[in-house]
């Protein structure tokens, strides 16, 4: 952003006020308190404990982005720094956004795009440099390299950040802190990359075979993996009559395999890796976690289902019944039939909580940063914006007005980003032997549950490593 005018700045304040009590203010994963009739004028319009007098002269907040990461026609677009409005509804509400943070701070926001910010941020902290202020890592990359190597900052001591605000993300800094310290945060500043992975049914063929109301099912507790293998039974099709099972046929279910599969993992409850006050926890060898995969090996296995190496064609060409879709929600705006949202099946209906797998989102500060001040300001300014401008522009005004079809999708979009989950090894793991799912996608890739002699070969390693990542970095 580049020099604002006062009387914009007015604008931009006079709109706040009367917006202040918007319900906004909250990332995804949060729930709101109940609002009175006086909170519609506060003290503090910004929703934030920021000193109302921070002058930073002008000075630069350098983010570091993913390649694409600042590119509105990616569907991976966090909106870091936006040159002008445009009328679209999350450009826009950037927009105002960093107008407002830069304005109230006196700060200039740079947005800097790079292939592998993991590496980027690496050699950048090697060489002594202080090139970014904030470093925002594509979903797939791993931060295990940072973390041991003391690259990044504890984002919790910085000047100003208060991460018990609803605009962060409490399941986050839980998951990935570590001895008290908070190098790995989410929330509300990076939306819509802030992402969860959905269950997607064709409305019409879901119709059209009578089945019971699929959000009823939800609300009513029922929506578990046996009650999908009874919806998809006898669903499969052979479309073009070859005799032989393609990608043009019509299933009851289809997904990336096993990527995707494995995320159900945790919708059934589970954890995987927990860090907990006396070390880590595995619960792979559980009796539980061998019942899960049962299931979810079932449902690989099932006639009535197809996978692809990547992407989503069959269903998105209107031929399966149901989708576990772990992409951007933008790319659904392209479905020319009528389509609903559910959230991961329960393991059983015993699950207290629909659970959602989330991932993306994570935004680090780099351990060289000088100006500790400045860049605590700006990335509370950041989030605490962000929570009024860009959650209302992406859940109110996009995803649930331009994206999801329905009032039930709708609450069930809430539903999900309500109780989600974070997986610890997804981007910090000392042995690569279970890194991001790595021996759930290992069984799975072998349809058969062998989770507990793939666990036995390599527990004692993967113990020893956990032990010793945690006698180094978990604890004074």
């Amino acid at each position: 952003m580049k020099h604002l005018s006062m009387i914009l700045a007015l604008l931009i304040f006079v709109s706040l006020i009367a917006s202040c009590g918007d319900k906004s203010n909250q990332a995804a994963g949060t729930t709101a308190e109940p609002s009175g009739a006086d909170d519609a004028v506060t003290e503090n319009p910004f929703g934030d404990d920021l000193p109302d007098d921070l002058d930073f002269g002008g000075e630069k907040v350098r983010v570091l982005i993913f390649e694409n990461g600042n590119n509105p026609s990616d569907g991976w677009c966090c909106y870091i720094d936006m040159d002008e409005s445009t009328g679209e509804i999350l450009n826009d509400a950037a927009v105002q956004r960093n107008m407002e943070v830069e304005t109230r701070l006196n700060i200039e926001i740079e947005c800097i795009e790079g292939s592998g910010v993991v590496d980027l941020v690496a050699k950048s902290v090697t060489a002594g440099d202080d090139s970014y202020d904030i470093a925002i890592p594509f979903s797939t990359e791993i931060l295990t390299k940072l973390i041991i190597s003391d690259m990044l900052y504890d984002i919790s001591s910085l000047p100003y950040v208060d991460l018990s605000k609803s605009y962060y993300t409490k399941n986050s800094y839980e998951t990935y802190g570590i001895n008290g310290k908070n190098y790995l945060i989410t929330g509300a500043y990076t939306y819509p990359l802030y992402s969860s992975v959905y269950w997607l049914f064709n409305k019409d063929e879901w119709n059209n075979r009578g089945i019971a109301d699929a959000y009823q099912t939800v609300y009513d507790g029922k929506w578990t993996m046996d009650y999908v293998d009874t919806v998809i039974k006898d669903t499969y099709i052979d479309l073009d009559g070859d005799g032989k099972k393609n990608d043009k046929d019509f299933y009851g279910f289809t997904s990336v395999y096993p990527i995707m599969l494995s995320f159900m993992y945790y919708g059934c409850g589970m954890n995987g890796v927990s860090l907990e006050s006396g070390g880590f926890k595995f619960d792979y060898g559980d009796e539980r976690a061998s019942k899960v995969l049962d299931k979810i090996i079932a449902l690989g296995k099932n006639p009535d289902t197809f996978y692809y190496d990547s992407g989503w064609d069959n269903f998105f060409a209107g031929n399966s019944l149901m989708l576990l879709y772990g992409s951007s929600l933008p790319k659904l705006r392209q479905l020319e039939f009528d389509f609903g949202m559910l959230p991961m099946p329960k393991y059983d209906e015993a699950q207290e909580n629909y659970v959602s797998y989330m991932c993306a989102g994570i935004t680090t500060v780099p351990v060289t940063i000088q100006r500790h001040e400045i860049v605590g300001a700006a990335l509370e300014a950041l989030f605490s914006s962000s929570g009024r401008y860009m959650v209302d522009a992406f859940i109110n005004n996009y995803a649930e007005q331009k994206v999801l079809r329905d009032e039930h999708s709708i609450e069930m979009y809430r539903l999900i980003n309500t109780n989600v989950k974070y997986d610890f090894t997804r981007y910090i793991s000392p042995s690569k032997k279970i890194e991001s799912n790595a021996i759930l996608n290992r069984v799975l890739s072998k349809r058969d549950n062998v989770l507990a002699s793939e666990w036995a070969k390599i527990r004692e390693s993967v113990e020893k490593e956990f032990a010793d990542f945690y006698d180094n970095y978990c604890t004074d």
